[in-house]
């Protein structure tokens, strides 16, 4: 289960829980060809995107709402494991397509919702 803000997401799924190598790594060689490697945890910045192939507008719309007023870290909950994050604004925080498009009034369901932090 994951939950943002109070907020359960059921139907949500953490895309890149695996594809993550918290280590950088930097290698040179010495003038008498001895290879130095250098490694160290990375500890700050894990990308977290979770994603929804469906929504309610009553799941979505406080999402959205919340990244677009939430500027400074919080707490993330993924199957009992507790994250401090902020929204990723270097690209797009939060992002869906309505459903169904419907002239001059608010989408009631919403597709391919992305969501989309970084670890702090």
């Amino acid at each position: 289960m994951i939950v943002i803000n109070a907020q359960q997401l059921d139907n949500f799924v953490w895309l890149n829980e695996f594809d993550y190598l918290p280590v950088a790594e930097q290698t040179e060689r010495a003038l008498n060809g001895a290879q130095h490697i250098e490694k160290t945890p990375i500890p700050q910045g894990r990308p977290i995107y979770l994603y929804s192939d469906f929504e309610d507008a009553s799941v979505f719309t406080p999402l959205h709402e919340h990244a677009q007023t939430t500027l400074t870290s919080f707490e993330i909950t993924i199957r009992g494991t507790v994250f401090n994050v902020v929204w990723d604004h270097s690209q797009k925080a939060v992002e869906a397509v309505p459903h169904t498009h419907f002239s001059d009034s608010a989408p009631t369901h919403f597709q391919n919702v992305n969501l989309r932090l970084k670890t702090v």
